[in-house]
């Protein structure tokens, strides 16, 4: 709620969104929340989101590493 009163919007990591994070504009403040590789995002943080998205992949991973996808997603 706080960042929602402040203007910031909330963008999720979520393996089944429809967006693909480039689809994402990041001109504007925002939070990025990212889940873990076994559980995924806490129910009550993706409640939060304005919009969920996901990294695009052309093999079968299931996911990537946190750390790893959190890097990709901030360059």
């Amino acid at each position: 709620d706080t960042l929602h009163l402040n203007g910031i919007e909330v963008f999720t990591s979520e393996m089944r969104a429809e967006k693909n994070v480039f689809d994402l504009s990041f001109l504007t403040p925002c939070c990025i929340i990212m889940g873990d590789e076994g559980r995924g995002v806490q129910p009550y943080l993706a409640k939060a989101a304005d919009a969920f998205f996901k990294i695009p992949m052309s093999t079968n991973f299931d996911s990537l590493n946190v750390s790893v996808a959190t890097g990709m997603v901030l360059y």
